[in-house]
């Protein structure tokens, strides 16, 4: 069995000191490294970090909060630098017509929700920040070429029993 090696306070400094070097000296060389591993392992490392997300909900919003508090109006500033993020993003998934969607068991009680967009990603995304159960589980029940047809078959659902808010207005 070895015996473990004791090292004096000036031996450890020295040792710091090198290692530090030699990470300073292959800094560049490190990085490409790394950016090649995370590509070659990218979706197994999102599905990882996924996977630790829901496993570890607590801990999520612990990290989330350490971060906000460190880093108190990052999101201002972001949204700042980045002015049209947002809606390019968003509108990469505009679909070009409406739709009549349903969300099945949205509240956890069995009730249905019916609603209408023209950019389906969006809504769900805005649906699940508003605490929706089941927004990823959604039902396309009708394809319409302007808003006032997807507006007046949503009122229609509506009058049928299905949940949502309808912004139809009759004159």
């Amino acid at each position: 069995m070895k015996k473990k090696r004791i090292y004096t306070e000036e031996q450890k400094a020295r040792n710091k000191i090198c290692s530090a070097e030699y990470r300073l000296k292959n800094k560049a060389k490190n990085k490409i490294y790394q950016a090649k591993w995370y590509l070659e392992n990218k979706e197994e490392v999102k599905q990882q970090t996924q996977e630790w997300y829901k496993n570890n909900p607590e801990k999520y919003k612990a990290k989330t909060a350490r971060f906000k508090e460190k880093n108190p109006g990052y999101k201002k500033e972001w949204d700042k630098k980045n002015p049209n993020y947002a809606k390019e993003w968003f509108s990469q998934h505009d679909l070009g017509y409406w739709v009549v969607y349903l969300i099945h068991n949205f509240d956890g009680l069995g009730n249905i929700y019916c609603g209408q967009t023209q950019n389906i990603y969006s809504r769900m995304v805005k649906h699940k920040s508003k605490g929706v159960l089941n927004s990823d589980k959604y039902e396309l029940i009708k394809q319409c070429e302007t808003r006032e047809d997807a507006l007046a078959f949503e009122a229609y659902m509506h009058e049928q029993g299905y949940h949502g808010k309808s912004a139809w207005t009759f004159i």
